[in-house]
């Protein structure tokens, strides 16, 4: 069974990998629906970093990001994807891509984790709610 801490460090670093992913595309966006989209995930994603880490702090643990590797990679590939496609279909359907890999490690994890603090569980909640919900907001642009 993996611990809280545990649990939190993969809600933060799943954020932090869904940042990465909007911010990657977000330039090569230009419907502007689509860019108010992204910019809400953006928004979210970053308040779950954020209450993550604050809760992995408040624990005496300080949050462990993603590495450098798993960063650039990302972001290469998300960049030759939408520079080939600057279609919103296209870069719709590498963020419902990004969130459904989130979706299912996020679920993995949580049932291979031992919560018993409900904030935590809360948070991990709302993670999966957010990356369905933005699944669903995504298939709007395909």
């Amino acid at each position: 069974m993996l611990s809280e801490n545990q649990l939190l460090n993969h809600i933060y670093q799943t954020a932090e990998m869904g940042r990465e992913g909007v911010q990657s595309v977000l330039r090569y966006a230009d419907e502007p629906k689509l860019v108010n989209a992204l910019n809400s995930q953006l928004t979210e994603y970053e308040q779950i970093q954020n209450a993550a880490g604050s809760l992995l702090q408040a624990r005496g643990e300080p949050p462990k990001g993603l590495g450098p590797v798993t960063k650039a990679s990302s972001e290469v590939m998300s960049t030759v994807k939408a520079m080939t496609d600057r279609s919103p279909a296209n870069i719709a359907e590498m963020m419902i891509q990004g969130s459904t890999m989130g979706v299912t490690k996020s679920l993995r994890t949580i049932r291979d984790s031992d919560v018993r603090d409900e904030v935590v569980r809360h948070l991990a909640d709302k993670l999966l709610q957010t990356e369905q919900a933005n699944i669903e907001e995504m298939k709007r642009f395909l």
